[in-house]
Formats: structure tokens, C-alpha cells, sequence
């Protein structure tokens, strides 16, 4: 082992090091701009949700319109129907027909209490009773729905213009909505390609600096061994040098006890040298 074998140890060691230290620094700049965009995507979440709960408030804004709408389509073909029904006459009224239906079922009644009657006859009477009844409670609710409908109008006919005029204006509304709507909704199909973008950067990201931190684990591990391997070369010059001291010491020793000149000493000094005895760094 020579002093060339420690400084080759110690310049791998500072390479090795130097390396390390380099795809460390690559990947800490690489995490940052990680960082970086997920922040940005973090934006874009909270964009994407405040627009998904607009989109979803004018839809359902949207949907009462429609409801609405749909009420009042709903009066307006009854009002059309009453108002057919008037101009055929007033004997196609909803009131003439209960009237005459009422008629007929107290005459029936009438009949079938006063005049004899074969079996046959008296059951005829009580099912046509039966279905004449069951019409009169038709003809009741249709007539309590009417007066409902009709309230207070005096007149039919601009009554049903009124809730066309209102109808178109839901009509409106409700396109005004659904095109507002949109809107929301194409933006949030844009945030989520922007977003799934970004996912993808990031990922790409990571995989870089779990690459750029394996290299720089390979280098720590070299430099490691490295160092490791300067330690054992630095104790062995130390143990050679504590060889030499004791040497010396010896040296030293024998010199109070024998006349020795410094020739000699110098002389006895080369053939351990030569010997490798003793061995300097």
C-alpha cells in the first residue's frame, strides 16, 4: 500500500461523492417543479368543483322552469278543451251533461221504486243506474276541475294567451339556463383534460426522481465503500508508523547501553528500510 493508493481512494471518493451530490441536486429541482404542478392541478380541482356546482345549481333551476312549463301547458290545453266545448254549444257543456245525467238517474230511480218489474228489467235498470252514477262522479270531478281552472277568469280565451305569453317566457328561461349551463359544463371538460394533463406530468415526474435518487444511491453506496476503503488504508499507515516508532524506540534503547555512531545508526536504519522494516507514507 503507498500514498498513490490513498490519494486514487480519496479522488473516487470525492467523484463518487460529487456525483452523488449532482442527482440529488437534479432531483430536488425536479421535485419542485413536481411541487409546482401539483399545486397547479390543486387549482384546477377547486375551479373544476366550483363550476361543476354552478353547472349543477342551473340545471336544477332549469328543471323547476320546466315544471313550471309543463303546469301551465297543462292549463292551457284544458282551457282549449273548455273553450271547444263552449263554442259546440252549451249543450255539450260539462254542467248540461251532469244536469241531464242527474235527470236521468232520478228518473230511473223514480221507475224502478214506483212500476213493477221482472227480474231481468229491474237489473237492467240497477247496472245502467250504475254506470249513469259512476259517470256522474266523473262528470262531478271534471266540473270541480274546471271551476278550479277557471277561478276568477272572465274570459277564456285571453287567459290562454296570458299563460302562452308566460309559457313562451319559461320557454326562454330555460334556454337561457340550458346555453348557461353548457357553458359551465364545457369548461369543466376542459379542466379535467387540463388536469389529467398535469396527472400525467407528475407521474412522469416521479418516475425521473425515483431514477435520478436510485443513481444517487449507487454513488452514496461507492462513496460509502470508498470511504471505507481510505479508513482501512489510513489504520494501515498508522499501524506502519507505530511500527516504526517502536523501532526507533528500540533504537534509541540500545544506543544508551553500546557506543553507536550516527553511521551507524543511519546504516542500520537503511537495511530495515530495505527490509520493510520501516515504511513511510
Amino acid at each position: 500500500m503507498g500514498k498513490s493508493e490513498l490519494q486514487s481512494a480519496e479522488e473516487k471518493y470525492r467523484f463518487y461523492k460529487d456525483k452523488r451530490n449532482e442527482f440529488r441536486e437534479a432531483a430536488k429541482e425536479l421535485k419542485e417543479e413536481r411541487d409546482m404542478l401539483r399545486k397547479e392541478r390543486e387549482k384546477l380541482f377547486e375551479e373544476m368543483r366550483r363550476e361543476k356546482e354552478l353547472r349543477d345549481s342551473i340545471v336544477k333551476e332549469m328543471k323547476d322552469h320546466k315544471g313550471r312549463r309543463e303546469e301551465i301547458r297543462n292549463k292551457i290545453r284544458k282551457l282549449v278543451a273548455y273553450a271547444r266545448d263552449m263554442k259546440k254549444g252549451a249543450g255539450r257543456s260539462i254542467e248540461t251533461k251532469l244536469s241531464h245525467v242527474k235527470e236521468e238517474i232520478k228518473n230511473l230511480e223514480y221507475n224502478l221504486q214506483t212500476r213493477p218489474h221482472s227480474v231481468e228489467e229491474e237489473n237492467k235498470i240497477i247496472s245502467k243506474l250504475r254506470d249513469l252514477r259512476k259517470e256522474r262522479e266523473k262528470l262531478e270531478r271534471d266540473l270541480a276541475e274546471k271551476k278550479k281552472l277557471l277561478g276568477e277568469v272572465e274570459n277564456v280565451e285571453e287567459e290562454i294567451e296570458r299563460l302562452r305569453s308566460e309559457e313562451r317566457r319559461e320557454s326562454e328561461e330555460i334556454k337561457r339556463l340550458y346555453e348557461e349551463s353548457q357553458r359551465h359544463h364545457e369548461r369543466v371538460m376542459e379542466l379535467s383534460k387540463e388536469i389529467l394533463y398535469l396527472k400525467e406530468k407528475i407521474q412522469e415526474k416521479t418516475k425521473e426522481i425515483e431514477k435520478l435518487n436510485s443513481k444517487a444511491d449507487a454513488y452514496h453506496a461507492k462513496a460509502q465503500d470508498m470511504l471505507q476503503k481510505i479508513i482501512e488504508i489510513k489504520g494501515e499507515y498508522r499501524r506502519k508508523r507505530e511500527e516504526e516508532r517502536e523501532i526507533l524506540r528500540e533504537l534509541e534503547e540500545k544506543s544508551k547501553d553500546i557506543d553507536v555512531d550516527d553511521e551507524d545508526v543511519d546504516r542500520f536504519l537503511e537495511i530495515l528500510k530495505k527490509k520493510k522494516r520501516i515504511r513511510y507514507p
